[in-house]
This record gives C-alpha cells, sequence and structure tokens, in this order.
C-alpha cells in the first residue's frame, strides 16, 4: 500500500540501502517536490531516517517473499506484507517465471501481477488435472471452466492444446473405436453419446461410417447371448421383449434388431422353455386363487393372469 508521509514526518526505511542503491529508489513524490527536500540520515547501522521538510511524498512499502517449502509437486511460498504473512501453493513454473526465493523483495505492482498469475496458476493446474484424468472435448473444457466462473477461457484452451491435450478430431476416432471394439455399442448411442459432448455431426460420421454391418451384427450377438443367460425360463413373449429392448438401449438400430430376434427365434423358443415356465406360473396361481376365495371362474382367473404375464394362449389351453 502506499503510505502518505506529510510534511514533518520522520519514517524508517527498513532494510538497509546499500551497493550504490539511492534510499529515493524507494520514494515516490509529486515532479514539483524536490529531493532536497527530503532530508535521508541513519538512524542506526540498520536503518535509514527519512525526513521531509516541505511538501508531501509517498513510500512505497516493500512485500517479500519469506520462505519456500515443497508440497508434492508444487510449493508453499509464504509472502509477507502489512506485517500479515499468507501462504500460496504455487507450481514450479511461476517459481521459475518470478524467481521467486526467500528473502525476495517486490513492489506493489509486481506483487499485484504475481498474485493474478498464481490465480492463473491455479486454475490451470486444476484444468490440467482434469485434462488428463481422462480425453476431453473442447466443449467439455468449456463447461468446465465455465463451472470454475473463468473469464479468460482462450487463455488456458491455448495452453491445452500447446500441450495436446485438446483435439477433437482425435478424441471423437479413439471415441468411436472403443466404443464399437471394446464396449461393443451401437452406431446410435456412440452419436448420440458425442453429440451431448460437442462434436458435430460430420466429424461424428466421419469416424462412425467405418462401423460395418457384419461387427455390427457381431455386437448385437454379443448382447444377445450376455442378457439371454439372465432371462430364462421366462415366456417367450417376455424374453424377446427383454431382449430387445437390451440391445436397443446399446444403441442399435431397430430394424437390424429385429431382424436378428427372427433370426434366433428358435434358440429364443429353446431358452424360453416357457412350458416348464408355465407349470410352475399355474401352481403358483393355483394356490392364490384358492387362498382370496374369488368368485371368477378358475379357468377364466388363470388365463387372464398368464396372458398378463406374457404367455401364448396356445401353451395355457394346453395345460387347463
Amino acid at each position: 500500500l502506499d503510505d502518505t508521509i506529510n510534511k514533518g514526518d520522520t519514517i524508517i526505511l527498513n532494510p538497509v540501502v546499500t551497493g550504490g542503491t539511492s534510499v529515493y529508489d524507494y520514494l515516490w513524490y509529486p515532479s514539483y517536490l524536490k529531493t532536497s527536500s527530503i532530508a535521508v540520515s541513519p538512524t542506526t547501522s540498520t536503518k535509514y531516517g527519512i525526513k521531509v521538510s516541505s511538501g508531501n511524498c509517498y513510500v512505497k512499502k516493500m512485500i517479500k517473499v519469506q520462505e519456500l517449502r515443497k508440497k508434492g509437486k508444487n510449493y508453499l511460498v509464504t509472502i509477507s506484507k502489512d506485517s500479515h504473512e499468507t501462504e500460496y501453493l504455487v507450481s514450479e513454473d511461476i517459481i521459475i517465471e518470478y524467481r521467486l526465493l526467500s528473502g525476495k523483495e517486490l513492489l506493489d505492482e509486481q506483487y499485484k501481477k504475481l498474485l493474478n498469475a498464481i490465480n492463473k496458476d491455479s486454475i490451470y493446474q486444476k484444468l490440467l488435472k482434469y485434462a488428463l484424468f481422462k480425453p476431453r472435448t473442447k466443449k467439455e473444457i468449456f463447461m468446465y471452466l465455465d463451472k470454475l466462473k473463468v473469464d479468460e477461457m482462450g487463455y488456458f484452451l491455448t495452453k491445452l492444446e500447446k500441450l495436446r491435450l485438446l483435439n477433437d478430431d482425435l478424441y471423437a476416432e479413439n471415441y468411436v473405436s472403443e466404443s464399437i471394439n471394446y464396449k461393443k455399442i451401437g452406431p446410435r448411442k456412440i452419436h448420440d453419446d458425442l453429440r451431448t459432448k460437442g462434436l458435430s455431426d460430420i466429424l461424428i460420421l466421419k469416424y462412425l461410417n467405418n462401423y460395418p454391418k457384419d461387427l455390427r451384427t457381431k455386437n448385437i450377438e454379443y448382447w444377445f447371448e450376455k442378457k439371454l443367460r439372465a432371462i430364462k425360463n421366462k415366456p417367450y413373449l417376455i424374453v424377446k421383449k427383454n431382449l430387445l429392448t437390451a440391445i436397443l438401449n446399446k444403441g442399435f438400430d431397430y430394424e437390424e434388431v429385429i431382424s436378428f430376434l427372427d433370426i434366433k427365434d428358435k434358440v429364443l423358443h429353446d431358452e424360453a422353455n416357457e412350458e416348464e415356465a408355465l407349470k410352475k406360473e399355474l401352481l403358483k396361481l393355483k394356490e392364490q386363487y384358492h387362498k382370496k376365495d374369488l368368485k371368477t371362474p378358475l379357468n377364466q382367473y388363470l388365463i387372464q393372469k398368464l396372458l398378463a404375464k406374457g404367455y401364448q394362449y396356445t401353451n395355457i389351453k394346453k395345460y387347463l
């Protein structure tokens, strides 16, 4: 802070001014005020007393780096100002750029620039961690910076691009390849996911058009076999409906899935084992019927319940 020094005031300047540096280098005064108006005399061997004989002038208080301590990959910097000490966590880049060393003194303007740089650096370190955790699109970076309430987004985007951490084209290529070959999901879901991440249709289709039909069929079959194991001994129609829903949710087109299920119809009938499931369901429903003492005829009650559960009418009639 700038302190006004009035006529007749005496202040003590600390530390010692040596090495050819004039004490006047620490003073800012109006142009009409000559240096002869300021009397400088040592008060001790380590301090200077400054006497203002006419007019007013200002003295700039020095800000000092008290300590640097390593903390992980960063540094804790302790800076004293106005008898108060403040700690800042900074990266090595800031240490090097501002040549921060214990005992270094800073003018107010230098300190303001340093604080601005520390704030930017703090945001950048968070952003870097976010970008390195997994690949990100430009839209995801924009949204993250917006969440941090950052104004100078271009500054941070440029830094990431220089590190080759921000490349939507490469992101689209890798995402499509991973989705097809490892996640085994369908083109519709891949497209929707990438649109949500801010990529254009042109860029998405550039790589999604390389998803051949035989590979789509192979991935549909993967989900068919996986889901079928979990829904055995159910009504045929229920098994088919559940499989259709599960595979569609993986992003495949309706026509392709229906066509595939039609081809697998015999497998569905065999795996569903509807007749065995029907027998068990009949016994359970009969017990419920007798416990409730219903007036509805038994067969009518059973048919209604079994149809609602997805059993085929021809099979129901066979066991009544």
